[in-house]
């Protein structure tokens, strides 16, 4: 579906209908039109298409998905006052120390790289907003997530059910003969205990007087001046992990397929880092600032392979006239990430991952191209749907990107029988909402003695850090850390 409506940009231009039954859904594939109908005119296009699924599973108070009215507000304006820049500033410790366990874990499982990345931005996520941390990916708060998140993206794909809002009489069949119900009533049973159960456990900490500064607990604080109910408290940490855990981790393995598949790009930022902070630290946040080839790097995989290509559809609440065409009220609007970020008139060979793009001209753009409007992270979204996780999710994958290019080499696997290499490429990406490189296998190697001894030392400074979060651990974790 993603090429195809980029496909169909190229032929029929940066603004075009699609006809859904009696729907409309409106494709813009321009940072112009985006600027002036998602943003300048966000209080008629910040709504959500209706989605009987969605609400059957969340009651409504997915931040993401939820309708534009009195709730999504509130969620809106919490998450806004708590993920500021100096609030996420303060999570910084726990951040480097679950960033210095994924150089820890990839040094003694190299062979799991993949896990160990899912188990450190979902720990993240879960230590800054739950105050709960996880220290393997065997944890049961992990699996559990990991497992209903993969069944939410599934219900959600287009095609997946029925089109019941298209056929509102579909949702009085019987459940017997709509098994979408039975999906849709197990991934609320599931999200509900893990949100709800999460919150119900920072409460009692909170009353045990056991607090470690997590986002949660501000929330519950000001729940009645925030006009939240308790559910709603849980879903908003169920928000933060779906788009800081999922959609971060996705980005990571982006990164680590592109960097294997263009092993020069490893190569100059790994020179880079090395000029900047050598082998005898690890990388800080503060780092960033001095490596401007890796900043490169983020924006270019931002670009080349964004992790919601299509962003998620609003909907128009009046009509708008753009571009000497009327959108009617009640369309569906998709930003085309993919291809506004793949325009050839704008991008040399926007098919190729080249970071060095974006040390020539700050979009990435070639000489003479339309820079209107244009901004580097379309990726977060538009108008009043930006995420408001942004600087959270920017920050875990920031840090461990500087920490895995200083730690490590990558590689391609080696066939064990041939001993040829395995390869892996840029191209071999899953379709659907949210997109990500199919599984790989690689060669992880330490780059010198110096940073394997580093890596030890830092690792063992952190389970400081790591205390606050493990005070209710269960017996097979304690063992692992314990061992680990």
């Amino acid at each position: 579906m993603i090429s195809r409506f980029t496909e169909w940009a190229k032929a029929y231009g940066d603004i075009y209908t699609i006809k859904i039954a009696s729907s409309t859904a409106v494709v813009i594939t321009s940072p112009r039109l985006v600027k002036e109908y998602l943003e300048k005119r966000s209080s008629s296009t910040s709504d959500r298409p209706a989605s009987l699924i969605a609400h059957t599973v969340t009651g409504g108070h997915n931040i993401a998905l939820a309708r534009y009215g009195p709730v999504w507000k509130s969620l809106r304006r919490t998450m806004q006052m708590f993920l500021t820049k100096e609030a996420c500033n303060r999570h910084a410790p726990i951040m480097r120390a679950e960033a210095t366990q994924l150089m820890y874990d990839c040094l003694k499982q190299p062979e799991r790289f993949l896990t160990h990345v899912e188990r450190t931005t979902a720990s993240v996520i879960l230590s800054t907003t739950f105050g709960f941390r996880c220290p393997r990916y065997e944890s049961s708060l992990i699996s559990e997530f990991f497992e209903s998140q993969r069944r939410w993206e599934a219900v959600l794909e287009p095609g997946a059910h029925p089109p019941v809002d298209l056929i509102p009489v579909l949702k009085y069949v019987p459940e017997r003969w709509a098994s979408w119900k039975t999906q849709c009533k197990d991934i609320r049973r599931r999200q509900q205990k893990l949100y709800l159960g999460l919150r119900d456990r920072c409460e009692e900490r909170i009353k045990d007087k056991c607090r470690n500064g997590c986002f949660l607990e501000d929330v519950l604080d000001k729940q009645e001046k925030l006009g939240l109910t308790r559910e709603m408290v849980g879903y908003i940490g169920g928000a933060c992990m779906e788009g800081g855990s999922d959609n971060s981790s996705i980005y990571l393995h982006a990164f680590l397929c592109c960097i294997i598949a263009y092993p020069e790009v490893q190569a100059k930022a790994q020179k880079e880092i090395d000029e900047v902070i050598g082998s005898h630290r690890t990388p800080t946040m503060e780092d960033i600032d001095n490596l401007p080839y890796v900043q490169a790097i983020m924006k270019e995989l931002h670009r080349f392979r964004p992790v919601v290509p299509l962003s998620l559809p609003h909907a128009s609440t009046a009509d708008e006239m753009i571009d000497g065409y009327l959108v009617p009220e009640g369309s569906m609007i998709f930003m085309n990430v993919y291809g506004i970020s793949h325009d050839e008139e704008a991008f040399d060979k926007p098919e190729v991952f080249m970071p060095e793009r974006f040390l020539q001209s700050e979009f990435g753009t070639k000489p003479g191209a339309d820079n209107t409007a244009r901004r580097n992270d379309f990726a977060f979204g538009a108008g009043r749907r930006v995420c408001p996780g942004i600087q959270l999710g920017t920050n875990t994958v920031t840090l461990n990107i500087m920490n895995l290019l200083w730690a490590f080499n990558w590689k391609p696997a080696k066939d064990p029988v041939t001993g040829k290499e395995i390869p892996v490429s840029a191209d071999n990406f899953t379709h659907g909402l949210v997109t990500g490189p199919l599984p790989f296998k690689c060669e992880i190697t330490p780059r010198s003695q110096a940073h394997i001894d580093l890596i030890r030392s830092e690792y063992v400074a952190a389970r400081s850090v790591f205390h606050p979060f493990e005070q209710e651990l269960s017996p097979e974790d304690e063992a692992f850390v314990a061992t680990w």
